[in-house]
């Protein structure tokens, strides 16, 4: 690394109030520096709680990371403290220089205290250069924001509401969209011409072209079909549910075996006759080994329930060690407990941090797999997958931002200028990755808390939030998107939109919820909590540091406001599907109207996923039942 002494650049500091309130700016330099510095902070300002600065760096190569390091308000030095900076423009006057900044960061809600370095990655050439900085930071222009601002409830809904009901009812027929979306997904695996055992993400060959097997798409899809499995009670269609996922696993061994693996089993997507995808993308990303190992250790359990083989379990589904052609859980198991801590990209495949869903659900496949490989008698393998899972675990509690009251999507510096760090993956990661164990579970403060400021986080961000009520006037729920800052539009990037399967997740956690609350019987408000029911659930005056067991009234009205909101968010969901029942990737931002890749596997596994939750809620038991003897 090569470091640039600070003295040799810096020129001037300097500040001035010219009128009470007023942003300073304090200039540190005011040219490029020498040729053998290669970077160099111009100014910097903290004002209204936001951190904004300004950098030269030198043109070396095209990939560049520009990143600033400060401590917070507690003066330390944390992943978080930091700010990935972003291209400006060419630097005026200076040819093979540019300048880089961040834009109005909100770094109030951590605090800045000193600003330590800035370093400066050139990626292509493989150097790294550095300036320190030392130069403590002094607060201006008006006082920052003072914690999160409370937001206000648009809407009240109570209860569950027979609309909901009627149009995931499975009397409905093919009109029923539980029905049209379980036949949309299985349309979208094992399509002619394709690998047995694969998913294609969508049938959408140009703009987008989705036409590949994306592994954690095709591990979530699989689960529903495991789903399906375990309830069927018709033979038929139970074995031709077994007979699908014993050819997933089969088509998991083959990836593993790919000789063109670019970086070992986190291989994000495959062409859809099962070779790797060689091309640029954002490679590794570790949440597939385990995800699929989940997928595929729930099966063998429940085959194993059913009477199936133990020798077929071993050689097909798990004992990597001696059937690597055939059988991928073990050597995916064990590449989870080898890599959990290495960086990754995230399910988005936008950026490379530590990621919170990443890390989730490489603890539950971990445990399971512990305690799979345990049934079996590997107990070396056991012990190792057990290990990794309990330093793991030790982690976790980084995700946790106590200034933002948020359970942050990655434990690092702002990327993709997603400066809020909300993202509904930290939903998804609850709904994907909780490992049954009251670690971060559906009703946790934390996760109630983040739910509610990912979810509101959205309506200032998309019109069609402005559409509260369907034609008969009944509440729709918040449009949801993947995070606030997204540009992704479904075929370029412009502005983002609400996603059908992101909508669903939310109704998913507050069915799920729910049940959890209906099983212990009450319900905890705390501090940390409180936010989420004065949003969600006004009318029941909860407060905070109380606990309302069943059956009293507020009780009821707090598990009624989340059984009102889930059905809501399905309203949406509803609201914005085209007759026929088909889900694109996402709708409109604002007319609503569906775009991006038409039937996106995953939004149909998501649908699915949420009206089974809702059955669970409602104790309807036949509901999965009945249609999975309905059959493929």
């Amino acid at each position: 690394m090569k470091v640039a002494p600070f003295s040799a650049i810096l020129l001037s500091l300097a500040s001035a109030c010219v009128a009470q309130n007023a942003c300073q700016t304090s200039t540190v330099a005011t040219s490029v520096p020498p040729n053998d510095t290669q970077l160099a902070l111009q100014s910097y300002s903290y004002c209204g709680g936001s951190l904004d600065v300004v950098a030269y760096i030198a043109n070396l190569d095209y990939n560049k990371a520009v990143t600033l390091f400060y401590t917070n308000g507690a003066n330390e030095s944390t992943p978080l403290a930091s700010q990935a900076l972003s291209y400006i423009s060419a630097a005026p006057g200076a040819s093979g220089w540019e300048l880089w900044g961040s834009n109005g960061t909100d770094a109030y809600l951590d605090g800045v205290t000193q600003l330590l370095n800035l370093t400066y990655a050139a990626t292509d050439i493989g150097q790294t250069y550095s300036q320190q900085l030392g130069l403590p930071v002094t607060a201006s222009g008006a006082a920052a924001p003072k914690g999160i601002a409370q937001a206000k409830p648009y809407a009240t809904p109570s209860g569950l509401s027979q609309d909901i009901a009627d149009w995931l009812a499975l009397s409905g027929g093919n009109a029923s969209e539980t029905i049209i979306s379980k036949n949309l997904m299985f349309a979208n695996i094992n399509i002619p011409g394709a690998a047995n055992g694969t998913v294609i993400a969508a049938q959408s060959y140009t703009s987008p072209n989705y036409a590949y097997n994306w592994v954690r798409d095709s591990s979530l899809t699989m689960d529903v079909v495991y789903q399906l499995y375990n309830a069927a009670t018709s033979a038929s269609a139970k074995a031709a549910y077994a007979d699908i996922l014993f050819q997933y696993a089969g088509a998991r061994a083959t990836e593993q075996n790919d000789p063109n693996l670019q970086t070992g089993l986190g291989e994000p997507k495959f062409n859809l006759n099962n070779t790797v995808f060689t091309g640029p993308w954002g490679r590794p990303q570790n949440d597939g080994p385990a995800t699929s190992a989940i997928t595929l250790i729930e099966f063998a359990n429940a085959y194993l329930q059913n009477n199936g083989s133990l020798t077929t379990v071993k050689e097909l589904i798990y004992e990597s060690s001696t059937n690597s052609t055939q059988a991928p859980v073990k050597k995916d198991l064990l590449f989870v407990a080898s890599n959990w801590s290495s960086p990754t990209y995230d399910l988005w495949e936008e950026e490379e941090s530590t990621h919170f869903y990443d890390r989730l659900v490489q603890r539950r496949a971990l445990l399971m797999g512990a305690a799979f490989a345990q049934f079996l008698n590997d107990s070396a393998t056991s012990t190792t997958l057990s290990n990794a899972a309990s330093a793991l675990t030790a982690t976790l509690s980084e995700f946790w931002d106590e200034g933002r009251q948020l359970i942050v999507y990655e434990y690092g510096p702002v990327l993709n200028n997603k400066a809020s760090y909300k993202d509904v993956a930290v939903v998804l990661a609850i709904l994907h990755g909780y490992a049954g164990d009251d670690i971060y579970s559906y009703t946790d403060d934390q996760v109630l808390v983040s739910a509610y400021q990912i979810a509101t986080s959205f309506i200032p961000v998309f019109p069609i939030a402005n559409v509260t009520t369907d034609s008969t006037g009944q509440i729709l729920g918040i449009p949801v998107g993947r995070y606030p800052e997204d540009v992704y539009n479904g075929t370029g990037t412009t502005l983002g939109n609400p996603w059908y399967l992101t909508t669903a997740a939310l109704a998913e956690l507050f069915y799920r919820a729910a049940n959890s609350y209906n099983t212990s019987g009450f319900i905890a408000v705390t501090n940390t909590s409180l936010p989420f029911w004065t949003y969600f659930a006004p009318n029941a005056n909860a407060t905070a540091g109380s606990s309302y067991s069943s059956p009293s009234t507020t009780y009821n009205a707090l598990i009624g406001s989340l059984e009102g909101w889930a059905d809501a968010f399905v309203r949406r969901i509803k609201y914005h599907t085209p007759a026929g029942g088909h889900l694109s990737e996402e709708f409109n931002r604002n007319t609503g109207i569906a775009q991006g890749a038409a039937d996106l596997t995953w939004s149909y596994a998501s649908l699915l996923t949420t009206a089974f939750a809702r059955a669970e809620l409602t104790g309807d038991s036949s509901y999965i039942r009945t249609l999975a003897n309905l059959g493929i």
